[in-house]
Parts: C-alpha cells; structure tokens; sequence
C-alpha cells in the first residue's frame, strides 16, 4: 500500500522530488499508552530521534522526549501524505482514544490520510471512538454541574469527536439539515445512474432514501451491499427494478 502511494504521488509529481518524504511508516509502540511514544515511533522513521548511546538510554527509552515540533514540522516541509500505523493490536482503545486528537491533527491540518493496520483494527477503532464520545460526555456533564453550582468550569480538553483520525469513515448523515440530506440523496443518485437494470424507475432509490438510511445506518458499506443485492434480486426475479421488496430481501440478508 505504501509503495503503490508513493509511486502514484512520484508519477503525479514528475518523479521524486528532493527532500520529499511521501509516505511513512511505523509500527504501534511498544508501550502505546503516551501519546510521546507515538510520536517518538515516527521522528525514529524519520531520522529525527538520536541512536541511544549506551545501555542505560536503551533501557530509559519509556521515557521519551516530546519531539512533536521537529517531527510536524518535517512532516509539513516533507509534504508527507501518508501515515501507515502497523500492529495496531498492541494498543488498546484506550490508548487510542488518547492518541486520536492527535492523528485528527495530522489529517486536518498537515492533510496527511492515516491507515491502521493490524488484527482487528476496525473493531478497536470503533471503541475507541465510542470511548472518546463518552469521555467527552461526561467532561460537558460536569461542566454543566459546575456552571449550575456557580462555579467557574475548568476549560475541557479538544474533543476527539472533533479531531477524528483519517481511519475513522464516518456514516453518511441524514439529518433536519437541507445540506446533510442532500449528500445523502447525491450518493443514491450516484447508484441510481450506475445501475443497469432494464426497468428502473426514476428515483428508485432515492424515493426510499430515508428507509434505506434507517436500515443500513448511513454506512456506506451497507448501503453498498443492500442495493447491490436488491439489484441481483431484481435481476433474478426478472423485475429489473428496485423497490421496497428488493430492499426488505436485501436487508434481510444484511442482518440485524
């Protein structure tokens, strides 16, 4: 996956340029609970950490300096795009929720994609992203206890639901709002002109947008496995059109 990027990066560029750093890679620190080590992991892939020098730094290496400046600011100059975390299975989601804000940085302000891999990697993220939400929960809970008791709130920390990893896709929203309902909408409408079925009626599936946004979450994953199969079911039954039928049998299939 690295190489391809990288290639794919060079190709648009003209070949590689000089002091160019397209791709890094790390794996999870061995002890991932710091938000430090993480960073210490890529200032080492990018040269920026020194050689310990005897065994008495090799053995003091859980306490790593803070080399976040020096390895933002190299990841910024370098022009960096991609971040491949490996072995995620070392971290917890706790360890992940702390580190969130942080990788939410790297992809908002450096615009660098950020990929987890490793055992279970999409499961941990989730908890960790439902663990971040019900930190971040509680701090306004309590904050609105302090402000009630007349107290002055102490300032909470940047919320992780804010700051959210390039890993983490979020669901398509369907909300009271003109603009979430209409991204939702476009994606149906994107499906709706790919189709080839004989018969499909217009607005097939955007007629049934919010059932199918109930059904499948927002997600689009889903979303792309439902209405593919109600267009084999289609295709099967001859009907070569989709609606609430091909749907029911659809998400049927999906599960609960």
């Amino acid at each position: 996956m690295g190489r391809t990027a990288q290639k794919e990066i060079e190709t648009a560029t003209n070949g590689r340029q000089q002091n160019t750093i397209p791709v890094v890679h790390i794996t999870t620190p061995a002890d991932p609970e710091p938000r430090v080590n993480w960073v210490w992991e890529i200032g080492s892939f990018l040269g920026l950490n020194p050689e310990p020098k005897n065994l008495t730094e090799v053995l003091e290496m859980r306490r790593h300096q803070d080399v976040t400046l020096p390895v933002n600011y190299v990841l910024e100059t370098a022009q960096t795009r991609l971040l491949l975390i490996d072995d995620i299975n070392r971290a917890s989601p706790q360890h992940l929720a702390n580190v969130l804000p942080y990788f939410e940085y790297l992809r908002d302000k450096l615009g660098i994609s950020i990929v987890f891999c490793g055992t279970g990697a999409s499961h941990r993220l989730h908890q960790a992203r439902i663990l971040a939400q019900d930190l971040i929960r509680v701090s306004e809970e309590n904050k609105v206890r302090l402000e009630q008791a007349g107290r002055p709130a102490t300032p909470v920390s940047p919320s992780p639901t804010e700051l959210l990893p390039v890993t983490w896709l979020h669901p398509l929203p369907l909300g009271t709002k003109i603009e979430e309902q209409e991204v939702f909408r476009r994606v149906l409408a994107g499906f709706e002109a790919d189709l080839s079925l004989y018969r499909l009626e217009e607005h097939a599936l955007s007629q049934h947008a919010a059932e199918l946004h109930r059904r499948t979450g927002g997600y689009f994953k889903a979303l792309t496995y439902v209405i593919s199969t109600a267009a084999v079911v289609a295709i099967r039954s001859g009907s070569e059109n989709i609606t609430m039928k091909e749907i029911d049998t659809a998400t049927a299939q999906l599960g609960p």
